[in-house]
Order: C-alpha cells, then structure tokens, then sequence
C-alpha cells in the first residue's frame, strides 16, 4: 500500500498543460482492495474491469489491462463504483520515488518494484522511462569561447525520477 501522493503529476511536457487528464473510472470495493491518492492502479488481471492497486505480478506488456493512478482515496468501507483517476498521455510527466537510489538517466527504462516504487533494475516488462534531468550537472561551458568552468559529467544520484508511462500500458490507449 502506497501513501497519499505516491505518484505526482507535474506537467505535460508537448502541450504544457499542468492539468492531468481524469477520467471516472470502476473500482473495486474498499473490501476488497483500499486505494491511496496518487497510487499505480490497474485493472485485474482476471479479466474484471475493476481498478485495484498496481502489483508486482501485473504484465505490462500491454496487452491485458491498463494502468492509471488514482485520483482519489478508497477506505476498507468504501462501495464498489465509479471514482476519478488520472489517465497518463503521451508526453505526461510524472514522478515516483525509485526503490534504491541511483544516477538515472534520462530514456533509462523503469519497471515496477514494490510499494509504489519504481527501480531501474528488476523485471521484465516496461512502465515507463525516466525523463527529467534536474539532477543532471549544469550546461558544460566552450573551453575555447569562455574558458567557463568544468560542469563535469557526472549525473546525481537521487531518491525520486520524473518518468513518463509507456503508452502500451496506459488507460489511454483504451481512450482513443
């Protein structure tokens, strides 16, 4: 189980716009599964048309069910029904903390680890792909026009990465 905010939206970076896309979508009852604000959700894998919490055992090759994040809080008393979620577009940014700390690079792929997180390392199938660069160094200086300072090459290490959702796995695609 995540907590509240798991999963960020920050902007979309084709069209600008700092507005998901939320859509209502059918979730499961709270006793059957409890939802956080800002969680990986996907539909079950069963063949349901049910949103309940991303896990580990979920194919995200695209082509069963897809995923979204939620955009609302399911409690254990809470009914079966229709609440928003946030249907990740092309270009939708997103952050999400990674599992173990690292230096990621931007177009580096991401798979999903365990309680919300994702990790660089584990898995076989795809969520995503890093795509932000606040932890990179500064903009290397000309050495012959400037005589500007070394930035050097070396990429930041950091708990969080900013990632866009694979299309193939997003509720999107369903959309279109």
């Amino acid at each position: 189980m995540a907590t509240n905010g798991a999963v960020k939206f920050l902007h979309n970076m084709i069209t600008g716009s700092t507005t998901p896309l939320l859509r209502k979508v059918l979730y499961a009852a709270g006793s059957v599964a409890t939802v956080k604000d800002g969680e990986i959700i996907e539909k079950t894998n069963t063949g349901d048309t049910k949103f309940v919490p991303l896990d580990s055992d979920y194919d995200m090759t695209g082509t069963v069910d897809p995923v979204a994040v939620s955009a609302t809080e399911i409690k254990a008393s809470d009914r079966e029904g229709y609440y928003y979620a946030i249907v990740p577009r092309p270009g939708d940014v997103f952050e999400a903390e990674l599992a173990t700390a690292g230096a990621v690079a931007k177009g580096t792929a991401l798979y999903y680890s365990t309680s919300q997180k994702l990790t660089t390392s584990a898995g076989t199938n795809i969520i995503g792909y890093a795509c932000g660069e606040d932890h990179y160094p500064t903009e290397q200086g000309h050495l012959t026009d400037d005589g500007s300072p070394d930035s050097g090459t070396t990429i930041r290490s950091t708990s969080w990465v900013q990632f866009t959702f694979r299309l193939a796995v997003s509720y999107y695609k369903t959309l279109e």
